[in-house]
């Protein structure tokens, strides 16, 4: 694995990490870690942007920078100079300082251009993370498309018409945007991942030891029983947007673990090999080029080529999964009565006796 080595004082401009993607492979996990280690990366000279795109000054950035990203981009707003300006005026006299730049807003179309000239500025590094399609699909689509009532098969048809994800095309925009940057391409593959996981993975690429920095270990953005998903995407009603995520979060609360997964392949099988067919030659290129010293073959075989599997979501009648869906929620309706605690009830009120007066 290269890593982003430490710069030399002596001779190195102030440094830049862009993490820009992709969506649905960990970056949920790194941005949690970035500002969980916030303080401890400060003392370290190695700074955040906020959601403003100015140097975190205290340790609650405010969010990502989504919401500014994409207003600068409808204006056509060159960011280059916020970016180096930030870090140079947190370097001070102490030699270089790194800051770091996490969003997923980045790798949409036309942001590359935002930053042209930043690798002159400035030290660069960009830094994706992708993983297989034939995972990215359904995971794409229950973390955003179901919301809009559209089916997994739906979903499906139109990644294979227009080539989405699009992983090595904004790979390309961005290279070709600063040519005199760094690139890593990271999978979302454990093995081939520092510390197994994407946060870890990438604290290490900055350089930094895992040891002295705090990590989650459990996921948040987990998945949701098959026949939750299903019911889901007939009810778009429940939500007032693809980023609205109160019901997803209400149900994880509320179920139990077991449920907190899809449990069976969401794609047929004939989807998985024609997702394979399409993004083939994009993987192979992706990794000849970024996967350094790995078994290229190897790799796609284990990986990219997706493994046999039982009971599909394709296979289970309609009736089937509403049943299960209806089944999971009575249980889970039945757990919170029992865990809830008991009402305090006041003393019984006496019943007076038939032949007693009232009283005056």
């Amino acid at each position: 694995m290269t890593e982003v080595q430490p710069a030399n004082p002596n001779t190195a401009k102030h440094r830049i990490v862009i993490h820009a993607g992709f969506g649905k492979c960990g970056s949920s996990s790194i941005h949690r870690a970035l500002y969980q280690n916030i303080a401890r990366l400060r003392e370290n000279r190695i700074h955040l942007f906020d959601k403003n795109l100015e140097i975190a000054a205290d340790d609650k950035p405010g969010g990502l920078a989504d919401v500014f990203l994409k207003a600068s981009k409808k204006r056509g707003d060159q960011l280059t100079e916020r970016l180096a300006g930030g870090i140079e005026s947190v370097a001070g006299q102490n030699g270089p300082a790194m800051a770091v730049l996490s969003s997923v807003t980045l790798s949409s179309k036309g942001m590359p251009q935002l930053f042209a000239g930043l690798d002159e500025r400035c030290d660069v590094s960009v830094v994706f993370y992708a993983r297989p399609q034939w995972q990215w699909i359904p995971s794409a689509w229950q973390q955003w498309v179901l919301k809009r009532g559209r089916s997994l098969d739906e979903f499906v048809s139109q990644c294979l018409q227009i080539g989405r994800p699009a992983f090595r095309i904004h790979v390309e925009e961005w290279q070709s945007a600063m040519p005199a940057a760094k690139f890593r391409v990271r999978f979302l593959i454990s093995e081939l991942l520092k510390g197994r996981d994407p946060a870890r993975d990438f604290f290490h690429l900055l350089g930094l030891p895992e040891d002295t920095y705090r990590f989650e270990e459990e996921a948040r953005n987990t998945s949701l029983d098959f026949a939750l998903l299903h019911v889901l995407s007939k009810n778009p009603h429940l939500f007032t947007g693809i980023h609205d995520n109160r019901v997803r979060q209400g149900l994880r609360q509320a179920l139990a673990k077991r449920f907190q997964t899809a449990n069976i392949r969401m794609l047929s099988s004939e989807q998985e090999a024609k997702i394979e067919e399409f993004f083939r030659e994009e993987n192979l290129w992706l990794l000849k080029h970024y996967g350094e010293e790995i078994d290229v073959d190897e790799i796609y075989g284990r990986h990219f080529l997706a493994p046999k599997a039982g009971v599909r979501y394709s296979d289970v009648t309609e009736m089937d999964v509403i049943y299960r869906c209806l089944g999971i929620m009575l249980e889970a309706v039945a757990v919170r009565r029992q865990e809830r605690p008991a009402q305090k009830r006041g003393p019984r009120a006496q019943s007076k006796p038939q032949n007693e007066a009232p009283a005056e």
